[in-house]
Protein backbone atom coordinates (compact mmCIF):
# COMPACT_ATOMS: atom_id res chain seq x y z
CA UNK A 1 0.00 0.00 0.00
CA UNK A 2 2.65 2.51 0.87
CA UNK A 3 4.18 1.85 -2.07
CA UNK A 4 1.05 2.67 -4.14
CA UNK A 5 1.12 5.96 -2.22
CA UNK A 6 4.33 6.94 -2.99
CA UNK A 7 3.81 6.61 -6.76
CA UNK A 8 0.97 7.94 -6.80
CA UNK A 9 2.41 11.08 -5.20
CA UNK A 10 5.09 10.86 -7.40
CA UNK A 11 3.17 10.66 -10.93
CA UNK A 12 1.41 13.67 -9.18
CA UNK A 13 4.04 15.74 -8.63
CA UNK A 14 5.76 15.31 -12.18
CA UNK A 15 2.20 15.87 -13.75
CA UNK A 16 1.86 18.87 -12.33
CA UNK A 17 5.65 20.06 -12.58
CA UNK A 18 5.20 19.33 -16.75
CA UNK A 19 1.86 21.45 -16.25
CA UNK A 20 3.73 24.35 -14.68
CA UNK A 21 6.50 24.12 -17.46
CA UNK A 22 4.31 24.91 -20.13
CA UNK A 23 2.95 28.14 -17.98
CA UNK A 24 6.51 28.95 -17.12
CA UNK A 25 7.17 29.03 -20.93
CA UNK A 26 3.41 30.57 -21.84
CA UNK A 27 5.10 34.22 -23.13
CA UNK A 28 7.21 32.04 -25.68
CA UNK A 29 4.63 29.59 -27.12
CA UNK A 30 2.40 32.13 -30.30
CA UNK A 31 -1.52 31.42 -29.59
CA UNK A 32 -1.95 30.35 -33.43
CA UNK A 33 0.01 27.41 -32.65
CA UNK A 34 -0.98 26.29 -29.36
CA UNK A 35 -4.40 28.78 -28.65
CA UNK A 36 -4.81 26.82 -24.88
CA UNK A 37 -1.63 28.80 -23.67
CA UNK A 38 -3.70 31.28 -22.60
CA UNK A 39 -5.09 29.37 -19.80
CA UNK A 40 -1.50 28.08 -19.06
CA UNK A 41 -0.46 31.85 -18.69
CA UNK A 42 -3.52 32.79 -16.54
CA UNK A 43 -3.00 29.94 -14.33
CA UNK A 44 0.60 30.56 -13.75
CA UNK A 45 0.29 32.59 -10.68
CA UNK A 46 -1.82 29.65 -9.03
CA UNK A 47 0.63 26.91 -10.31
CA UNK A 48 3.60 28.64 -9.07
CA UNK A 49 2.07 28.74 -5.71
CA UNK A 50 0.91 24.76 -5.52
CA UNK A 51 4.61 24.08 -6.96
CA UNK A 52 6.11 25.99 -4.24
CA UNK A 53 4.28 23.89 -1.68
CA UNK A 54 5.40 20.50 -3.38
CA UNK A 55 8.94 21.87 -3.23
CA UNK A 56 8.69 22.36 0.81
CA UNK A 57 6.86 19.06 1.27
CA UNK A 58 8.92 17.23 -0.83
CA UNK A 59 12.21 18.67 0.52
CA UNK A 60 10.74 16.56 4.18
CA UNK A 61 9.08 13.44 2.38
CA UNK A 62 11.59 13.27 -1.30
CA UNK A 63 14.04 15.78 -1.18
CA UNK A 64 15.63 14.19 -4.48
CA UNK A 65 11.80 14.87 -5.63
CA UNK A 66 11.76 18.22 -3.79
CA UNK A 67 14.83 19.49 -5.77
CA UNK A 68 13.55 18.30 -9.55
CA UNK A 69 10.75 20.14 -8.88
CA UNK A 70 12.71 22.96 -7.50
CA UNK A 71 14.44 23.31 -10.61
CA UNK A 72 11.08 23.16 -12.24
CA UNK A 73 10.24 26.21 -9.70
CA UNK A 74 12.96 27.84 -11.07
CA UNK A 75 12.25 28.40 -14.68
CA UNK A 76 8.93 30.63 -14.03
CA UNK A 77 11.13 32.92 -12.68
CA UNK A 78 10.44 35.24 -15.81
CA UNK A 79 6.78 34.80 -15.41
CA UNK A 80 7.26 35.74 -11.81
CA UNK A 81 8.92 38.74 -12.05
CA UNK A 82 6.23 40.21 -15.24
CA UNK A 83 3.64 38.78 -12.46
CA UNK A 84 4.71 40.41 -9.55
CA UNK A 85 6.15 44.32 -8.72
CA UNK A 86 8.47 43.32 -5.55
CA UNK A 87 8.35 46.55 -3.83
CA UNK A 88 6.61 47.74 -0.52
CA UNK A 89 3.41 49.65 -1.07
CA UNK A 90 4.19 53.24 -1.44
CA UNK A 91 2.37 56.00 -1.06
CA UNK A 92 0.54 57.66 -4.13
CA UNK A 93 2.12 62.00 -4.04
CA UNK A 94 -0.80 63.38 -6.15
CA UNK A 95 1.44 66.29 -6.55
CA UNK A 96 4.07 66.75 -9.52
CA UNK A 97 6.19 69.31 -10.86
CA UNK A 98 6.40 70.41 -14.31
CA UNK A 99 8.71 68.05 -16.11
CA UNK A 100 6.31 65.29 -15.07
CA UNK A 101 3.98 63.40 -17.71
CA UNK A 102 0.95 62.07 -15.48
CA UNK A 103 -0.77 59.33 -18.20
CA UNK A 104 -3.74 57.93 -16.73
CA UNK A 105 -5.13 54.56 -19.02
CA UNK A 106 -8.42 53.22 -18.27
CA UNK A 107 -11.33 50.81 -20.10
CA UNK A 108 -14.13 52.38 -19.06
CA UNK A 109 -16.72 50.60 -20.07
CA UNK A 110 -18.58 52.85 -22.11
CA UNK A 111 -18.60 55.27 -18.86
CA UNK A 112 -21.33 52.79 -18.18
CA UNK A 113 -23.94 54.80 -18.63
CA UNK A 114 -24.27 57.99 -20.09
CA UNK A 115 -27.52 59.22 -19.08
CA UNK A 116 -28.19 62.50 -17.31
CA UNK A 117 -29.74 61.02 -14.19
CA UNK A 118 -26.99 58.76 -13.86
CA UNK A 119 -24.12 59.18 -10.75
CA UNK A 120 -21.57 56.62 -12.05
CA UNK A 121 -19.92 58.77 -15.49
CA UNK A 122 -19.84 61.66 -13.07
CA UNK A 123 -18.04 59.77 -10.45
CA UNK A 124 -15.54 58.51 -13.18
CA UNK A 125 -14.95 62.29 -14.52
CA UNK A 126 -14.38 63.01 -10.58
CA UNK A 127 -11.87 60.43 -10.39
CA UNK A 128 -10.05 61.78 -13.57
CA UNK A 129 -10.34 65.73 -12.04
CA UNK A 130 -9.21 63.81 -9.09
CA UNK A 131 -5.96 61.98 -10.68
CA UNK A 132 -5.21 65.20 -12.86
CA UNK A 133 -3.49 63.18 -15.35
CA UNK A 134 -1.81 65.20 -18.16
CA UNK A 135 -2.68 62.54 -20.93
CA UNK A 136 -6.02 60.44 -20.46
CA UNK A 137 -5.94 57.16 -22.87
CA UNK A 138 -9.52 55.76 -22.73
CA UNK A 139 -10.82 51.92 -24.49
CA UNK A 140 -14.27 51.22 -24.74
CA UNK A 141 -15.31 54.66 -25.21
CA UNK A 142 -18.62 56.18 -26.37
CA UNK A 143 -18.97 59.59 -27.51
CA UNK A 144 -22.74 61.02 -28.21
CA UNK A 145 -23.32 63.91 -30.37
CA UNK A 146 -26.18 66.32 -29.21
CA UNK A 147 -28.72 64.38 -26.91
CA UNK A 148 -30.69 65.61 -24.87
CA UNK A 149 -30.81 62.52 -22.61
CA UNK A 150 -27.08 61.50 -22.27
CA UNK A 151 -24.06 63.64 -21.94
CA UNK A 152 -20.86 64.16 -24.10
CA UNK A 153 -18.10 63.36 -22.48
CA UNK A 154 -16.07 64.74 -25.16
CA UNK A 155 -17.20 67.84 -23.78
CA UNK A 156 -17.24 67.50 -19.68
CA UNK A 157 -13.19 66.32 -20.26
CA UNK A 158 -13.56 69.58 -22.22
CA UNK A 159 -14.24 71.44 -19.47
CA UNK A 160 -11.69 69.77 -17.29
CA UNK A 161 -8.71 71.20 -19.70
CA UNK A 162 -8.99 68.02 -21.99
CA UNK A 163 -9.59 70.35 -24.99
CA UNK A 164 -6.79 68.35 -27.42
CA UNK A 165 -8.87 64.84 -28.13
CA UNK A 166 -8.15 62.37 -30.31
CA UNK A 167 -11.13 59.76 -31.24
CA UNK A 168 -10.73 56.37 -33.20
CA UNK A 169 -13.59 56.42 -34.19
CA UNK A 170 -14.37 52.91 -35.03
CA UNK A 171 -17.65 52.47 -35.23
CA UNK A 172 -19.89 55.46 -35.79
CA UNK A 173 -23.99 55.10 -35.45
CA UNK A 174 -26.03 58.29 -36.91
CA UNK A 175 -30.04 58.85 -37.10
CA UNK A 176 -30.14 57.71 -33.24
CA UNK A 177 -33.49 58.99 -31.84
CA UNK A 178 -32.30 60.02 -29.05
CA UNK A 179 -29.05 61.53 -30.68
CA UNK A 180 -27.54 62.86 -34.24
CA UNK A 181 -24.63 60.16 -33.51
CA UNK A 182 -22.97 57.77 -31.40
CA UNK A 183 -19.30 57.13 -31.96
CA UNK A 184 -17.06 54.56 -30.15
CA UNK A 185 -13.77 53.34 -30.29
CA UNK A 186 -10.71 54.14 -28.26
CA UNK A 187 -9.39 57.77 -27.24
CA UNK A 188 -6.68 60.09 -26.74
CA UNK A 189 -7.46 63.60 -24.32
CA UNK A 190 -4.77 65.94 -23.60
CA UNK A 191 -3.84 68.89 -21.77
CA UNK A 192 -0.88 68.99 -24.26
CA UNK A 193 -1.13 69.96 -27.72
CA UNK A 194 -1.21 67.48 -30.46
CA UNK A 195 1.62 68.00 -33.10
CA UNK A 196 0.34 64.59 -34.55
CA UNK A 197 -2.51 62.40 -34.72
CA UNK A 198 -3.16 58.74 -36.14
CA UNK A 199 -5.30 55.27 -36.75
CA UNK A 200 -3.90 52.30 -37.66
CA UNK A 201 -5.85 49.02 -38.18
CA UNK A 202 -5.37 46.29 -36.32
CA UNK A 203 -7.89 44.10 -37.32
CA UNK A 204 -8.27 42.55 -40.91
CA UNK A 205 -12.35 41.38 -40.71
CA UNK A 206 -13.71 44.57 -38.58
CA UNK A 207 -13.02 47.65 -37.22
CA UNK A 208 -13.52 48.36 -33.92
CA UNK A 209 -10.83 49.71 -31.29
CA UNK A 210 -8.09 50.11 -33.23
CA UNK A 211 -4.70 51.73 -32.16
CA UNK A 212 -4.36 55.27 -32.61
CA UNK A 213 -1.51 57.94 -31.51
CA UNK A 214 -0.60 61.47 -31.06
CA UNK A 215 2.76 63.11 -30.40
CA UNK A 216 2.48 65.87 -27.69
CA UNK A 217 5.65 68.00 -26.77
CA UNK A 218 6.99 67.03 -23.34
CA UNK A 219 9.63 69.67 -22.05
CA UNK A 220 10.47 70.63 -25.75
CA UNK A 221 10.87 66.78 -26.89
CA UNK A 222 8.34 65.04 -28.80
CA UNK A 223 6.97 62.17 -27.63
CA UNK A 224 4.42 59.39 -29.36
CA UNK A 225 1.83 58.02 -27.12
CA UNK A 226 -0.56 55.22 -28.28
CA UNK A 227 -3.63 52.89 -27.03
CA UNK A 228 -5.53 50.25 -28.37
CA UNK A 229 -7.91 47.79 -27.34
CA UNK A 230 -7.24 43.82 -28.05
CA UNK A 231 -10.54 41.91 -29.37
CA UNK A 232 -12.54 41.29 -26.05
CA UNK A 233 -13.11 37.75 -26.03
CA UNK A 234 -17.00 37.66 -26.01
CA UNK A 235 -17.88 34.70 -25.02
CA UNK A 236 -20.87 35.20 -23.18
CA UNK A 237 -22.84 37.76 -24.48
CA UNK A 238 -25.78 36.41 -24.28
CA UNK A 239 -25.78 34.79 -21.06
CA UNK A 240 -25.75 37.81 -18.67
CA UNK A 241 -26.10 36.49 -14.89
CA UNK A 242 -25.60 32.81 -16.00
CA UNK A 243 -23.09 30.75 -14.18
CA UNK A 244 -20.12 31.31 -16.88
CA UNK A 245 -18.48 28.04 -15.50
CA UNK A 246 -21.61 25.97 -16.29
CA UNK A 247 -22.22 27.88 -19.57
CA UNK A 248 -18.66 26.96 -20.25
CA UNK A 249 -18.64 23.11 -19.48
CA UNK A 250 -21.58 22.84 -21.65
CA UNK A 251 -20.43 25.00 -24.29
CA UNK A 252 -16.98 24.05 -24.02
CA UNK A 253 -16.46 22.95 -28.47
CA UNK A 254 -17.39 26.48 -29.10
CA UNK A 255 -15.67 28.24 -26.49
CA UNK A 256 -12.67 26.45 -26.98
CA UNK A 257 -13.09 27.63 -30.93
CA UNK A 258 -13.98 31.43 -30.08
CA UNK A 259 -11.14 31.52 -27.68
CA UNK A 260 -8.41 29.84 -30.34
CA UNK A 261 -10.15 32.48 -32.97
CA UNK A 262 -9.53 35.31 -30.58
CA UNK A 263 -6.05 34.74 -29.54
CA UNK A 264 -4.90 34.00 -33.23
CA UNK A 265 -6.67 37.76 -33.76
CA UNK A 266 -4.57 38.85 -30.85
CA UNK A 267 -1.26 37.76 -31.78
CA UNK A 268 -1.31 39.53 -35.36
CA UNK A 269 -2.75 42.43 -33.35
CA UNK A 270 0.40 42.34 -31.34
CA UNK A 271 2.98 41.88 -34.44
CA UNK A 272 1.26 45.12 -35.83
CA UNK A 273 1.48 47.02 -32.64
CA UNK A 274 4.98 45.98 -31.77
CA UNK A 275 6.00 46.56 -35.38
CA UNK A 276 4.56 50.32 -35.48
CA UNK A 277 6.60 51.29 -32.21
CA UNK A 278 9.75 49.80 -33.43
CA UNK A 279 9.28 52.06 -36.40
CA UNK A 280 8.30 55.47 -34.50
CA UNK A 281 10.63 58.43 -34.63
CA UNK A 282 10.47 59.93 -31.09
CA UNK A 283 10.73 58.14 -28.12
CA UNK A 284 6.76 56.33 -27.00
CA UNK A 285 4.59 55.26 -24.47
CA UNK A 286 2.49 52.20 -25.10
CA UNK A 287 -1.08 52.33 -22.94
CA UNK A 288 -4.09 49.77 -23.19
CA UNK A 289 -6.19 47.03 -22.53
CA UNK A 290 -4.38 44.15 -23.76
CA UNK A 291 -7.04 41.31 -22.48
CA UNK A 292 -3.67 39.31 -22.05
CA UNK A 293 -1.61 38.47 -18.67
CA UNK A 294 1.71 39.27 -17.95
CA UNK A 295 2.22 35.73 -18.70
CA UNK A 296 1.05 36.01 -22.22
CA UNK A 297 3.15 35.92 -25.64
CA UNK A 298 1.24 38.72 -26.95
CA UNK A 299 2.50 40.79 -23.58
CA UNK A 300 5.89 39.66 -24.32
CA UNK A 301 5.49 40.73 -27.99
CA UNK A 302 4.18 44.63 -27.69
CA UNK A 303 6.20 44.97 -24.47
CA UNK A 304 9.46 44.22 -26.52
CA UNK A 305 12.59 46.03 -24.72
CA UNK A 306 10.02 48.68 -22.73
CA UNK A 307 9.60 48.70 -19.84
CA UNK A 308 6.22 48.08 -17.76
CA UNK A 309 5.46 51.03 -15.93
CA UNK A 310 4.02 48.96 -12.72
CA UNK A 311 6.54 46.57 -12.37
CA UNK A 312 9.05 49.39 -12.09
CA UNK A 313 7.26 50.99 -9.47
CA UNK A 314 3.90 49.47 -8.63
CA UNK A 315 3.37 46.83 -5.89
CA UNK A 316 2.01 43.13 -5.34
CA UNK A 317 -0.18 41.99 -8.49
CA UNK A 318 -1.71 45.15 -9.65
CA UNK A 319 -5.24 43.27 -11.05
CA UNK A 320 -7.09 45.87 -13.43
CA UNK A 321 -10.10 43.86 -14.06
CA UNK A 322 -11.85 42.33 -11.40
CA UNK A 323 -14.91 40.75 -12.04
CA UNK A 324 -13.56 36.77 -12.88
CA UNK A 325 -10.20 36.65 -11.13
CA UNK A 326 -8.33 38.11 -8.38
CA UNK A 327 -4.92 38.17 -10.59
CA UNK A 328 -6.05 39.63 -13.80
CA UNK A 329 -3.53 42.42 -14.77
CA UNK A 330 -4.48 43.44 -18.27
CA UNK A 331 -4.08 47.22 -18.47
CA UNK A 332 -0.92 48.48 -19.04
CA UNK A 333 1.69 51.46 -19.62
CA UNK A 334 5.12 50.68 -21.32
CA UNK A 335 7.51 53.10 -21.68
CA UNK A 336 10.42 53.39 -24.00
CA UNK A 337 13.94 53.68 -22.89
CA UNK A 338 13.99 57.23 -22.93
CA UNK A 339 11.97 57.71 -19.66
CA UNK A 340 12.10 57.11 -16.06
CA UNK A 341 9.07 55.55 -13.77
CA UNK A 342 8.61 58.10 -10.85
CA UNK A 343 5.31 56.40 -9.42
CA UNK A 344 2.95 53.93 -10.75
CA UNK A 345 -0.92 53.23 -9.32
CA UNK A 346 -3.50 50.89 -9.46
CA UNK A 347 -6.80 52.56 -8.32
CA UNK A 348 -9.17 50.85 -6.98
CA UNK A 349 -12.46 51.98 -7.20
CA UNK A 350 -14.82 49.97 -9.08
CA UNK A 351 -16.75 52.29 -11.67
CA UNK A 352 -15.95 50.65 -14.94
CA UNK A 353 -15.25 46.98 -14.97
CA UNK A 354 -11.83 47.81 -15.01
CA UNK A 355 -9.26 49.72 -12.73
CA UNK A 356 -7.39 52.64 -14.31
CA UNK A 357 -3.68 53.10 -13.97
CA UNK A 358 -1.85 55.78 -13.41
CA UNK A 359 1.74 56.35 -14.34
CA UNK A 360 4.36 59.38 -13.26
CA UNK A 361 7.31 59.72 -16.40
CA UNK A 362 9.95 61.93 -17.05
CA UNK A 363 13.12 62.28 -19.18
CA UNK A 364 15.95 60.46 -17.80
Amino acid sequence: MKFFLQSGWRIGCIILALIFLISAFSAYIQPALFSPSVFFALAFPYLFLLMLLLVIINFVVNKKLGFILLICLCCGAKNLFNSFAFHLPGQWTNHKDDSTLRIMTWNVEDFVNLLNSSKVHANMLHLIQETNPDVLCVQEYTEVVNSPWRISINKALGSLGYTHQYLSKDHVRTGLLDADAEIRGVAIFSKYAFTDTGRINIRHDYADENLIYATINLNKKPVKIFTAHLASYQLYNDTTGSNIYKITYHRKRSVEHLLREKEQLHQQEAIIIRNTLNTSAFPTIYCGDMNATPCSYNYHTIKGNSADAFLSKGSGIGTTFYKILPTLRIDYCFTGKAFKVEQCTVIKRKLSDHYPVVTDLRWK
